[in-house]
């Protein structure tokens, strides 16, 4: 489990949000990857009180009415904290299929399938951004190959912003659900960081060179001066996400690895036991999951 605070550099005058943060500034981020066991792929991503699961199961064989022969089918089932889906959330979905079709090397899994269901655990506002940034994780976890790394945000215009008020707040990245609530209106962004292999998060990148917008999605009244303000908050707050997830994958990374000397260690005294005390003993001393000889006692009874 990761977890860290992504933060621009404001002005000290500046003014702040109920929550008591700058504008440009995120909640804290935690992510945990593999809660789940038995899909090919999960991670869980939190900012603050907005909590999203993820799991992907696949790429594996589908129905025939289903499969594309040219590349992989991928199938986004979107499922809200409490209820039925609502018109947002059946957007949502559609909006994180067409992204994922943008991101995912489809054209390598032809005839095959792909399922993604994303789980809103808690929702506090940038529901759509963890969404997006949990199911990244998960494609990771599942080794699904992509053009890069998917990163979302969300960001809202406060009602009444005036820019010539001193006051004024301007746009806050990272809204709370009060926050959107309350705003004139409120966009989700999202995009491809390239470099490195794909699906990896390069280490040498520089992401505000290297990224594109793949998702941007937004409701409310705004200017098209508003829409280029949100647009150049939701990079920077992307690229902070990003850093983020890289240091994320670079600590999994790590437990990987350690996880691997463990049990090459175990392994090795595992075989030393086999030899000087036979199966049995060896049994007996590491209390593995089969029993002795002919018995099954715990497994198949294979020896």
């Amino acid at each position: 489990r990761v977890e860290g605070t992504a933060s621009h550099v404001v002005m000290a005058s500046a003014p702040v949000r109920a929550d008591g943060r700058k504008p440009a500034m995120m909640r804290q981020m935690k992510t945990e990857r593999n809660p789940l066991q038995r899909a090919e792929g999960s991670a869980r991503w939190e900012q603050d009180r907005s909590v999203v699961l993820a799991a992907v199961y696949g790429p594996t064989q589908t129905q025939a009415r289903k499969e594309d022969v040219d590349k992989l089918a991928i199938e986004v089932c979107w499922r809200p904290a409490f209820g039925l889906q609502t018109p947002a959330d059946v957007d949502a979905e559609r909006a994180l299929q067409r992204t994922l079709e943008q991101i995912v090397l489809t054209a390598k899994y032809p005839r095959l399938g792909l399922r993604v269901v994303v789980q809103v655990i808690s929702a506090d506002g940038a529901v759509e951004a963890c969404a997006m940034n949990a199911t990244c994780h998960a494609l990771m976890d599942a080794g699904v190959e992509m053009f890069g790394t998917l990163v979302a945000a969300t960001v809202a215009i406060p009602k009444g912003d005036d820019d010539d008020d001193d006051d004024a707040l301007g746009p806050c990245a990272d809204p709370t659900e009060d926050e959107e609530r309350d705003a004139a209106a409120v966009g989700t962004f999202a995009y491809c960081f390239r470099g490195g292999k794909p699906g990896e998060v390069p280490k040498n990148a520089q992401p505000e060179r290297e990224c594109d917008v793949v998702h941007c999605s937004a409701r409310g009244q705004m200017s098209e001066e508003d829409l280029l303000k949100m647009a150049t908050l939701a990079r920077d707050a992307c690229v902070e996400v990003y850093m983020f997830m890289r240091a994320a994958v670079v600590e999994w990374e790590e437990d990987v690895e350690r996880e691997q000397v463990r049990l090459e260690e175990r392994c090795r005294a595992v075989a030393a036991a086999v030899k000087e005390r036979g199966v049995d003993g060896a049994v007996e001393l590491f209390r593995l999951p089969y029993g002795p000889r002919g018995t099954g006692a715990g497994g198949n009874g294979a020896g």
